[in-house]
């Protein structure tokens, strides 16, 4: 009786590691971009230039500096446009420094600098959406593509849809 609980025992062992190294060996799509809730912030955008030029995460006195732009280009930004303060989008952008939806280009650009790329090609811009596109395209007519997998898509005020194809690599805490 106890060899063949033993051997049960066993058997459910081995049942388990196939499965689980068969699941392992599924590939995984990482090219499938997701609709997102929230937008790229401006410290991973940073993290993300200065590893792509020097393979390295930026030291203490970078950071700092970065932080120091930052507060100078937001608060300028700011100061030349007191409207923002009125707008739904008004926290994520002063204290969090992150793009949200409604956000205008001008916006983005002082959060997260320029894009890699940016188009107005709907083939393109459906490329870049895949599934996504379907719902994006009654509202989207530009597209800029950021490091880390985010895509921005605007309309003529501003940021109407956020996706991000998932990407290994580091994570900035928050």
């Amino acid at each position: 009786m106890r060899r063949s609980r033993a051997a049960g025992w066993v058997a459910a062992g081995g049942l388990m590691l196939a499965l689980g190294a068969g699941g392992c060996a599924t590939p995984t799509s990482t090219d499938v971009p997701e609709r997102m809730g929230r937008g790229p912030r401006a410290e991973e955008m940073f993290y993300a230039r200065v590893y792509a030029t020097s393979a390295r995460e930026p030291n203490f006195d970078e950071r700092r500096q970065h932080i120091d732009r930052m507060d100078d280009r937001v608060f300028k930004y700011l100061r030349e446009h007191p409207e923002i303060e009125n707008k739904i989008y008004y926290s994520e952008f002063r204290f969090w420094r992150q793009v949200a939806e409604g956000n205008t280009p001008d916006e983005v650009r002082t959060l997260i600098d320029e894009p890699l790329e940016q188009t107005i090609d709907p083939a393109r811009m459906g490329v870049l959406a895949k599934q996504e596109w379907a719902d994006v395209q009654k509202k989207a007519k530009e597209a800029w593509v950021y490091p880390l997998g985010w895509i921005l898509y605007f309309d003529d005020k501003g940021v109407v849809a956020m996706l991000r194809r998932p990407q290994s690599g580091f994570l900035v805490s928050e």
